[in-house]
């Protein structure tokens, strides 16, 4: 004789597939559409570095036309270009004051103030203090301040040769050193810091917010279409049911988790132009990476499946449901997007963690960078985490209080 728990979770996991929605959000989501949608935000990103790079920046600089010197050690003129497609419009303003007017007014976005005495100190040979104006709080302003530092730093080695020849020393001694930078033979390129980044964040999520649906209709819907109650009178008992159900929304937040790692899988083995990026990345997809890949899934959608149902079953119906819901996924997704700002050489106690330590783990999967202690804590507490939520899950179920309150 089949186990009840068994037919329950036939039921339930069959039942949701007979929605479009759990279609689209198991299977063509993190299949299709997300790999579809990370291609193209890689894509943007690169176009917009590169349009960042070639576009001409209005700055404003104070005290330059004053000094002779810096004048032809700058080269400041109405437009120039300082290196490569690091352009300038530069507008002259006389005092600092004015500067700030320009900044704050949009009409440039950074400027350099040169003090008065700038002469003198070239002069002297002292060093010239110089204000770099921005507004810290817009991107572009401080991008600019950041360009015109590195503009100064490649002039300042110009206004050092200057001094050197004056006093008959050869210039070299400016500059000791001629560093290249060239990455490694088989290393990867910028474009994996981006995939290492973003890649574990969606992971997480998607092992989580699979089972979402099922998780809100097999027990919110239920009390809501009222057959709950004719499920309790059956001869399954609340343990069999809470089992049932339970396997059945981690089944499909697994299966979710485990689609969007092949969503993220299969554009690197594709040909088509949206994908070149990825593939060109020189991110190494080991065996050892995927399969830590599918494994850090199972716990996560263990975990978030204890999660969903739980509130599912504190909620009076679905709509009620959907709203304990938004916390809930609020915590998941700051847990996942801790990930995006951490090391994959995290210290030991992110693994500890809910959420972040399963991200630092497929973050260590992707980049090579294995730390057996922390993976072990991680997968630990993971499933300790798993298991405290299908018992509370579990305990909820057991109380008539919660289970059939209108």
């Amino acid at each position: 004789m089949t186990p009840r728990w068994q037919v329950i979770f036939k039921k339930e996991f069959w039942e949701v597939f007979r929605d479009g929605r759990t279609h689209f959000n198991t299977i063509y989501s993190p299949l299709f559409l997300t790999p579809i949608l990370f291609a193209l935000l890689g894509i943007l990103i690169q176009n917009e570095m590169k349009s960042a790079r070639q576009e001409t920046v209005a700055v404003a600089f104070v005290g330059v036309r004053e000094s002779p010197t810096l004048s032809d050690v700058l080269k400041v003129a109405k437009t120039f270009t300082a290196s490569d497609d690091d352009k300038y419009l530069v507008t002259h303003a006389k005092t600092q004051s004015e500067a700030e007017e320009l900044v704050r007014d949009k009409k440039v976005r950074a400027a350099l103030i040169f003090p008065p005495d700038a002469e003198v100190a070239v002069l002297e040979s002292r060093q010239i203090p110089v204000t770099v104006l921005a507004d810290q709080g817009r991107q572009s302003s401080s991008q600019a301040a950041d360009r015109l530092k590195t503009f100064l730093d490649r002039r300042a080695g110009r206004l050092v040769g200057l001094r050197l020849q004056e006093n008959g020393l050869p210039q070299q001694l400016a500059t000791p050193f001629a560093p290249v930078e060239k990455n490694i033979k088989g290393g990867a390129s910028p474009g994996t810091a981006l995939v290492t980044m973003i890649l574990p964040y969606m992971l997480a999520i998607y092992a989580i917010i699979g089972g979402a649906y099922l998780a809100n209709d097999t027990v919110a819907g239920e009390k809501e279409r009222g057959t709950l109650e004719t499920l309790l009178v059956s001869p399954a008992s609340r343990r069999e049911l809470v089992t049932g159900k339970f396997l059945a929304v981690a089944a499909v937040a697994m299966l979710g988790g485990m689609l969007s790692v092949v969503g993220f899988i299969w554009p690197f083995y594709v040909k088509l132009p949206a994908f070149d990026w990825m593939a060109k990345s020189g991110l190494t997809l080991t065996f050892t990476g995927v399969a830590a890949m599918f494994l850090v899934e199972i716990p996560l959608a263990v975990m978030g499946a204890g999660m969903l149902l739980t509130v599912s079953t504190f909620a009076r119906n679905q709509r009620e449901a959907q709203s304990y819901l938004a916390p809930v996924m609020l915590v998941a997704t700051s847990g996942a997007m801790l990930s995006l700002v951490l090391k994959s050489e995290a210290p030991l106690f992110w693994a500890f963690v809910p959420i972040t330590n399963a991200s630092l783990v497929l973050k260590q999967a992707l980049e090579g960078v294995w730390n057996p202690a922390f993976v072990m804590i991680a997968c630990a507490t993971s499933l300790l985490y798993a298991v405290v939520a299908v018992l509370f899950a579990a305990h909820s179920f057991q109380k008539e209080s919660i289970l059939l309150k209108a």
